[in-house]
């Protein structure tokens, strides 16, 4: 009752919000008003592609989007409101984003929760490490919902060309972990042969406090130049993925530790048009960086290069294709670690538009080289109308027998799925 209660709150919330918006865009007199309100409905349900069949996700959402312009300056805010069938705690009506942004002629100002993007990779991190990842359900949704956002302060200067932008990041965010074992996406799957096994997960105290020593900061340098765009940046900022440690308490307990340490990075990126084409290249060498420990020892920082070069091609009639190959390399590599000292992924994409670009088959493959997993997702989506679109897919994942790829431990998650969005 008190789920199908929620459910009703939330579809009359958004019903509300539906039937209002002819009336937002104007007032009393009838003329327009100087704000954008658009948002959308989309429902979600994936199931196992085998037995026992369960539901992995069932969940509506309805988001809105509203910005308030004054001259220069805008307002806006983002929220979304959600009702999950399998997963209840993630249930609720939560900001996305919440900002104040001004551009003058030759410098701007945003601050308040906002998505931070650097960068030319496509769902890989590189220089991409201002905003943490909910993996809630790992890789399997929209990587715009993956991403999260953060509570910052941007400050840049700029002109056609270049762009200089400060960022200052005052409270810790880190990702988004699956700690449930009812989860099937959760971060102890590997334990499943081990069901007995009880995982006490204490976080408590790991979290950075808020305080001035404990900010996130950084600076980007930009370029749009004929032929050719780049950047640099240095960024000193914390793990968003936490080192996790374990301590068996009992033969039959174990507590789980997430912690957090400082770090920091410079690096930059590249993307060179060539006809059809478009070449890209990421690096960032990573300071201080912290590990997962296979076993017991005293934490440390290691140095490691993170780079990826990858190739895009914008074909006719509506084809796209990508590659892209990424490494990370950890110098004075330490037994301890969890992770191989060279560890490698491929990423390759295709997408083509048919019936006058209505529908869509795209395919985006994730392959673990150094684990031997793979992660694709197959989508087939019809745009109805400007409005309305219907999408079907399929989550493939798995890996070889024997090795210990980060895809493993969710090979039998495989799904099919199903979505359908109405944006207003």
């Amino acid at each position: 009752m008190i789920q199908f209660a929620r459910m009703r709150c939330l579809l009359l919330w958004g019903a509300a919000l539906l039937t209002s918006l002819p009336l937002m865009g104007q007032n009393e007199e009838g003329t327009s008003t100087p704000f954008d309100l658009k948002g959308f409905v989309d429902t979600y349900h994936a199931v196992r592609s085998h037995s026992p069949f369960q539901f992995m996700s069932s969940r509506t959402r309805v988001r809105g989007e509203f910005e308030k312009h004054f001259g220069q300056s805008l307002v806006g805010v983002s929220i979304n409101a959600t009702y999950n069938a399998v997963r209840p705690a993630e249930t609720g009506i939560r900001l996305r984003e919440a900002f104040f942004e001004h551009r003058g002629e030759h410098w701007g100002i945003r601050a308040g929760r906002q998505f931070v993007i650097w960068g030319a990779a496509d769902g890989v991190r590189i220089t991409d490490l201002v905003s943490p990842l909910d993996l809630t359900e790992f890789l399997a949704q929209d990587y715009d919902d993956v991403r999260m956002p953060v509570n910052a302060l941007r400050l840049s200067l700029f002109n056609e060309t270049f762009k200089a932008e400060g960022i200052f990041v005052p409270t810790f965010e880190g990702y988004k972990l699956p700690t449930d074992r009812s989860n099937p996406w959760n971060i102890f799957a590997q334990t499943k042969e081990h069901p007995n096994l009880n995982i006490v997960w204490n976080d408590k105290g790991s979290t950075p406090a808020l305080k001035l020593a404990n900010m996130e900061y950084g600076l980007r340098l930009s370029a749009t130049l004929p032929g050719v765009d780049f950047s640099v940046a240095a960024l000193h900022t914390w793990n968003k993925m936490p080192v996790i440690t374990r301590q068996f308490l009992s033969p039959t307990e174990v507590q789980v530790v997430p912690r957090y340490y400082r770090m920091g990075f410079v690096g930059g990126d590249v993307a060179v048009p060539l006809g059809q084409f478009v070449l890209r290249g990421e690096a960032a060498f990573n300071i201080n960086k912290h590990f997962t420990y296979k076993g017991v020892g005293e934490q440390r920082g290691f140095n490691t290069l993170n780079w990826l070069t990858g190739v895009d091609w914008y074909g006719p009639n509506d084809w796209l294709a990508s590659a892209q190959f990424s490494m990370e390399n950890i110098f004075r590599y330490s037994d301890l670690i969890a992770q191989k000292r060279n560890t490698s992924l491929l990423t390759f994409q295709l997408s083509k538009k048919l019936l006058g670009a209505t529908l869509e088959l795209s395919d985006f493959t994730y392959i673990d080289l150094t684990g031997k997993g793979w992660f694709s997702r197959f989508t087939a989506g019809y745009a109805l109308s400007d409005q309305v679109r219907l999408i079907v897919g399929y989550d493939w994942l798995g890996a070889s027998e024997g090795h210990d790829s980060l895809f493993a431990n969710y090979k039998d998650n495989s799904e099919f799925w199903f979505k359908a969005r109405y944006s207003f």
